[in-house]
């Protein structure tokens, strides 16, 4: 009798042992909120997808842009646009970068704009984007140090507590060089100042007011 018994609760006691043994469903974590990128991942980024275009690419203009899903912040942003040109098609493209898509028909990762055609401007110069050794957060670092060294500037910065800073790297005359300028105001036409840095030595050029 004991036999039979046993028997007829075993495959009972087994399905007991088996829902005890389960985990609980584990929870799902929030997705992480996109990140913005310093101005040499933006370059990588871009440069990635616009060698496909043409293989002898260089950058011609890189800028930083913000957009509301990711703040600016420490010389990161989570909108940059490239300009490259080919020597050999004679034609310069618009490459973008953004963490996220936005307003203003702005889509997440690299986008390429339409060709347009390219010839060459004695002041501004293509860049090899090796030329590019000193990242933005590092840029921004310096053109502190020198606006703290400014009365003039320092004591904009304390009466424009929000004051926006952007960065446009570019490779023109007077300099000759590639720069990174860090641009303190909405735009370059809006700025009240702007301090220059060697993209290659990291190492401080120019102030323009």
């Amino acid at each position: 009798m004991n036999r039979i018994r046993i028997s007829h609760c075993l495959p009972a006691l087994l399905l007991a042992l088996a829902g005890c043994s389960q985990a609980p469903p584990a929870k799902k974590e929030p997705p992480k909120p996109p990140e913005p990128a310093t101005g040499q991942s933006a370059i990588f980024q871009t440069f990635q997808v616009a060698r496909t275009w043409a293989p002898d690419v260089k950058l011609l203009k890189l800028e930083s842009g913000n957009i509301p899903e990711t703040p600016s912040a420490g010389g990161k942003y989570g909108f940059w646009r490239a300009i490259y040109v080919s020597q050999s098609k004679r034609a310069r493209k618009e490459f973008t970068w953004a963490a996220a898509d936005s307003e203003g028909g702005i889509f997440k990762g690299v986008r390429a704009g339409a060709d347009s055609g390219y010839l060459p401007n004695p002041r501004v110069f293509p860049v090899a984007i090796q030329e590019v050794k000193i990242d933005t957060p590092k840029a921004l670092e310096t053109a502190m140090a020198e606006v703290q060294k400014d009365a003039a500037m320092k004591k904009v910065l304390a009466d424009n507590k929000d004051l926006p800073i952007h960065f446009l790297l570019e490779m023109v005359s007077p300099d000759i060089k590639p720069t990174w300028r860090v641009i303190f105001g909405p735009s370059v036409s809006q700025s009240k100042f702007s301090v220059f840095v060697d993209a290659y030595t990291g190492k401080f050029v120019r102030k323009l007011r």
